[in-house]
């Protein structure tokens, strides 16, 4: 991944059951991303996506989008969003060892961030500090993904 001006350059293979169906790719300047799989493999891919309960986030920096009717836009908004949920869980993951990341019943449902190593002295005293606000600590299973 690189940062340049407008976003994200990402690139991935998609693969079903140990087989590649081909690569997608964004170069971040804001265009188009490219998918080079067939309409209807991203047709079957999308009916299963959404068969398995995969959401998309239909919000994009705070204004409401309508949610894609055909296969390839829903496709690679998809795709788009499961790199930004990569992304994420990559920073959660480096984060997780310097910071105990907590989900507070108050600010529910963003996690807080703690500057505390995670240990049991400092989970403890998190646990003493938040009282009945503590919903749950994250890191063991942000770790675990």
């Amino acid at each position: 991944d690189r940062r340049i001006p407008k976003g994200l350059a990402w690139s991935c293979k998609i693969y079903l059951h140990n087989k590649l169906l081909g690569p997608v790719s964004n170069n971040g300047d804001g265009g188009m991303t490219s998918v080079e799989i067939g309409a209807s493999i991203q047709a079957d891919l999308v009916a299963q996506l959404k068969l398995s309960g995969y959401k998309l986030c239909l919000t994009i920096q705070g204004i409401s989008i309508e949610e894609p009717t055909d296969a390839p836009n829903w496709f690679d908004l998809a795709i788009t969003q499961m790199v930004d949920e990569v992304a994420q869980l990559r920073r959660l993951k480096r984060l997780g060892k310097t910071h105990l990341i907590v989900l507070q019943h108050s600010t529910s449902p963003e996690f807080s961030f703690y500057k505390a190593v995670p240990t049991d002295t400092s989970v403890n005293r998190i646990r003493r500090q938040l009282g009945a606000d503590l919903a749950f600590i994250m890191n063991a299973e942000i770790t675990a993904l």
